[in-house]
């Protein structure tokens, strides 16, 4: 079973794992309470359950949707820098730069496998965190152009220009979480995504589900109180490309962390057949001990990505021209918000659907 198993998964591409549901929530919830500007936080202080449920979206309604949409849309929830050969920090963040000089170059962690796609062979997290910032800031400035509502009729229309821009910003802030989160989890991060070459195979689901399925209700207060608390965050500087950039160089460094302290008692095994990759997981102790190993690392990573968040919604909501809140009162929730497909590259296909 554990062989056949093996000859599946060498014909799966690298999943868009995420942090897992409760992950992913309690990063966007916690950040909420990490916003400076005090018009923004007084509105977001209402909606730390909708901000956790978009930055979920990614994961449990896009996964489901069309081969094409899952297509370009599982590569922008990781990067793997080694398949154009660099470190995280030497990335460039011009994406037309590098699909122009990689393109149809040696695609470094697959042997005899050319880049074909770029944005697809290598992932491209950072750069639809970027976009989403941008369409949350063109909303927002499109708030400052509109009319506020002035009675209960127009408070929830959702034709109303100032509603339907409001909601489009909070919308893109949140779907935004999601991918700031996914840059804050070292798997996402590295070419060795579940920990095969390592002899850690299966560590990826391990680590950022399993193990965090044993925090307890305080997991939001223990995020935002680290998150307070450090002191080295260059990823809080430059653009949002280069903050994500930031954030993936301290990520992928804390690979080694987590694979030192995995409580494994038989290594994976990874072998080639016939061209084939054939897996066997590793063998660990029960979640709760690994809990135990990876809790301070967890705590810590998902904080990171609290704090980027929030100083990125603070910087929204600023380059907006801080555009008025209180008026916006609609009851509008985003439970399925459409698909956005990757502005930063050409995609020939037809989009049809939703």
């Amino acid at each position: 079973m554990k062989s056949i198993m093996g000859i599946i998964l060498s014909f799966v591409s690298i999943q868009a794992w995420a942090w897992g549901g409760r992950g992913h929530a309690s990063i966007c919830e916690a950040a909420v309470f990490l916003v400076q500007s005090e018009n923004l936080k007084e509105y977001l202080l209402n909606k730390p359950h909708m901000m956790g449920h978009l930055c979920n979206v990614p994961d449990i309604y896009w996964k489901g949707l069309s081969g094409e949409q899952t297509q370009h849309g599982n590569p922008t929830h990781y990067i793997n820098p080694e398949a154009i050969g660099l470190a995280a920090k030497d990335v460039p963040l011009d994406m037309k730069l590098l699909i122009t000089k990689y393109t149809g170059q040696e695609n470094m962690t697959r042997s005899g496998s050319k880049l074909s796609s770029v944005p697809m062979d290598m992932g491209s997290n950072w750069w639809r965190a970027d976009q989403f910032f941008r369409r949350a800031v063109e909303s927002a400035k499109e708030i400052k152009k509109s009319a506020a509502p002035t009675n209960y009729k127009e408070e929830q229309d959702d034709t109303l220009a100032f509603n339907k821009n409001f909601y489009e910003m909070v919308v893109a802030m949140g779907l935004m979480g999601h991918f700031v989160g996914d840059n804050g989890q070292p798997f996402h991060v590295t070419s060795d995504h579940d920990g095969y070459a390592a002899g850690h195979g299966g560590i990826h689901s391990y680590y950022e589900d399993t193990s965090v399925a044993y925090f307890g209700p305080d997991l939001q207060a223990q995020i935002v109180s680290s998150a307070k608390k450090l002191k080295k965050t260059p990823f809080l500087n430059g653009s949002p490309l280069e903050k994500m950039r930031a954030l993936g160089e301290i990520s992928i460094s804390e690979v080694k962390d987590v694979l030192k302290v995995d409580p494994v008692t038989k290594p994976s095994t990874l072998k080639i057949e016939r061209g084939m990759s054939l897996k066997t997981a590793a063998e660990r102790k029960p979640g709760k001990v690994g809990h135990e190993k990876f809790k301070k690392l967890i705590v810590t990573q998902m904080a990171r990505s609290a704090l980027l968040l929030a100083n990125m919604w603070d910087d929204i909501y600023k380059q907006a021209g801080q555009p008025e809140i209180k008026a916006y009162k609609s009851y509008r929730y985003p439970l399925t918000p459409d698909f956005v497909y990757p502005d930063y590259y050409e995609i020939k296909e037809t989009k049809t659907d939703k």
